[in-house]
């Protein structure tokens, strides 16, 4: 079972589209997979179907509340969302937004998703958090639950620039609490290939990070269609199969499953020569 953390501190960078393809096509391949919907918007719920998510009974943020107050948490099927397409969801809403203030006077705070996920990691062979934007508590816990991250950015500067404050955050976390924490990559979405611009930048995003962080291989481009899908509530990879931005979540994570097939040889090697 892998715990991966989609997060970036900038928003609009094609977070939610990276974790709901991501959870669509793990699940068309046959995984196991849960969503936590980690962010208040709540968008990785509307696009698998949560039609009024602010009259949900039962969110993230109940269950996290309920670890924080030591009450028993309900049956996984009171609140698990079944998909059409096999993914399992748990939903957010504008609750999750007073987390960090619920958070304040709480023992281990920055445990207590990592608490919920020990309850039902037996079930998954991928949990994915679809992370909200701004760091705090709760991103630093979404850190600290995760066994690696990916950070979707775009090929702009200041989505660059970003990453920076990002991966002070990340080498804070994995140097003193969460040691198995690794970045799986950075993934470079709504690339507008033709552009001077997001040619410029991507040089200039494999020149500081590339040595520090790896970066996909594969882009994913932009398309209007990404955002149409959301209307129909489906993915890209549901909506429009052969969309280009589609066929590039597809190469995304046929990359991505075999660097998560060759760090778990290479774990394994580790371990017998141990």
């Amino acid at each position: 079972m892998k715990v991966i953390a989609i997060m970036n501190e900038k928003g609009g960078v094609g977070k939610t589209a990276t974790a709901t393809s991501l959870s669509y096509l793990l699940a068309k391949r046959g995984k196991k997979v849960c969503l936590i919907d980690f962010d208040g918007q709540g968008h990785s719920s509307i696009i698998f179907g949560v039609k009024n998510k602010n009259q949900l009974k039962i969110t993230v943020s109940t269950l996290l509340r309920k670890i924080m107050e030591e009450e028993e948490l309900p049956k996984l099927e009171d609140y698990m969302i079944k998909t059409e397409c096999g993914v399992d969801l748990i939903p957010s809403n504008s609750q999750l937004f007073a987390l960090e203030r619920n958070l304040c006077n709480v023992d281990f705070r920055e445990m207590i998703l990592s608490k919920y996920v020990d309850t039902i990691k037996d079930k998954y062979d991928y949990i994915l958090i679809d992370c909200m934007s701004q760091m705090g508590t709760p991103m630093i816990n979404a850190m600290m639950c995760a066994d690696s991250l990916i950070i979707p950015t775009q090929a702009e500067l200041l989505s660059a620039e970003g990453l920076s404050e990002l991966l002070k955050h990340y080498q804070m976390i994995q140097k003193n609490s969460n040691h198995r924490l690794k970045i799986e990559g950075v993934l470079i979405t709504m690339e507008s290939s033709h552009t001077i611009v997001a040619n410029q930048v991507n040089v200039l995003i494999g020149q500081i990070f590339g040595e520090k962080i790896p970066i996909f291989k594969t882009h994913i481009p932009r398309s209007i269609k990404v955002a149409e899908a959301v209307l129909y509530q489906q993915t890209i990879c549901e909506y429009q199969p052969k969309n280009i931005a589609a066929i590039a979540y597809e190469q995304f994570v046929e990359e991505l499953l075999k660097k998560i097939e060759v760090g778990q040889e290479g774990e394994g090697e580790v371990r017998n020569i141990g």
